[in-house]
């Protein structure tokens, strides 16, 4: 393992890197110490508080934390100093209430193909709309912008816009209803769905519809993407003012909204359901709590949460773990944990030896003040 670096060592290499780093890529990666020892007496420690909305928040292949702001901003964040530094700024991204800049993925070869795959809302007259894009990553900068998904309805609220890329080599997206509570069940409609794509932007020749890159459908807002080491994805999904929700995405699956709330236990829900199948959720919540983010944390660093799905909650300004059965398919316990420690939690990412960073959005909805923080956390109290 390398040692962590001095100064004047990081300051050579990491010109190396941005020099030498690009398609062809030959040169190593400089990185910072992947696994250093947390100092026992801070449970966790703020990297960098200067942010505007972080809203995704990934370890990358680089072994440094990437993180978008809703303002149009990407960069790269050293995880042990928290030195930024911004690849790119979207001047095209309109950011409206909870629109702008959002989701993204990084390829998994990323070493050899440096694609970095990010989701965004703009304007087109007066209308929002969103696209997921690609650029690929070069000499420190993101460029060549690429249109995979576009004209995806969009809206000041519901926009989805989590991005999982799966072992297989699938990139799957999540779309909110924009508003527009119809649109959920419109097959027809990328809004209110999971979207799923090859890497290239292709369609997958088994994705339920021929032709089309709907993948489920029913949903409000899923906000969170996960998979299991066994291939099982799970999504967190916002309710209204009831059944926020956990789901097990499967092809092809409608999970009932704007006609089913969390689980059938209406006549209405229950005369929608028999005449269209529907996939309940596998854990509510009422009142609401707005989860955002999701991981499946199988590290046994932190070991309160090790092979647990592990979430990070909005309004009510915590991190969930949740238990599942043996098989997956239910939720045992939850857990909470930093209750109202850092204000609302946005987003969790998790480095391959089981670091785990949070980004926060401030104390209240519609804070966009540039005090935004990411942190490790290095142990539960």
């Amino acid at each position: 393992m390398k040692k962590v670096l001095k100064a004047v060592s990081v300051l050579v290499l990491v010109t190396l890197l941005f020099c030498c780093s690009g398609d062809d890529n030959n040169a190593p990666i400089n990185n910072p110490d992947p696994d250093p020892v947390p100092n026992p007496t801070d449970a966790t420690t703020t990297l960098i508080n200067t942010l505007s909305v972080p809203w995704e928040l990934l370890w990358g292949p680089d072994n440094f934390l990437w993180v978008t702001e809703r303002n149009g901003r990407i960069s790269r964040i050293n995880p042990d100093t928290g030195e930024q530094q911004v690849v790119i700024t979207l001047n095209n991204v309109a950011q409206q209430q909870e629109s702008g800049l959002l989701g993204m993925a990084l390829h998994p070869d990323f070493i050899n193909t440096p694609r970095v795959y990010v989701v965004y809302t703009y304007l087109s007259g007066n209308n929002l709309l969103e696209r997921l894009v690609q650029f690929t990553y070069s000499n420190n900068t993101l460029s060549n912008e690429t249109t995979l998904i576009d004209q995806i309805p969009a809206n000041r609220i519901h926009n989805g816009s989590r991005l999982l890329i799966t072992p297989e080599g699938h990139l799957y997206m999540s779309t909110g209803d924009a508003g527009n509570t119809s649109l959920s069940q419109n097959s027809n409609s990328l809004a209110g769905k999971i979207l799923r794509i090859n890497l290239d932007g292709s369609i997958p020749t088994d994705n339920p519809i021929a032709g089309s890159t709907v993948y489920s459908l029913g949903h409000r807002n899923p906000q969170g993407l996960a998979i299991q080491p066994g291939g099982r994805i799970y999504s967190s999904e916002h309710g209204p003012d009831t059944d926020d929700e956990i789901n097990i995405i499967s092809v092809g699956a409608n999970y009932g909204w704007q006609e089913v709330r969390g689980l059938i236990d209406t006549p209405a829900e229950e005369s929608f359901a028999a005449t269209t199948p529907v996939t309940e959720s596998i854990m509510n919540w009422t009142p609401t709590i707005a989860p955002s983010d999701l991981v499946y944390y199988t590290s046994d660093r932190i070991p309160q949460w090790t092979n647990k799905l592990v979430m990070t909650v909005l309004k009510d300004r915590k991190i969930v773990a949740l238990t599942l059965s043996n098989d997956g398919t239910m939720v045992t316990q939850e857990e909470s944990f930093f209750e109202d420690a850092f204000g609302r939690i946005r987003d969790i990412a998790v480095s391959p030896t089981g670091r785990v960073f949070i980004a926060t959005n401030g104390d209240s909805y519609g804070d966009t003040s540039n005090t935004h923080r990411i942190i490790e956390i290095n142990r539960l109290n």
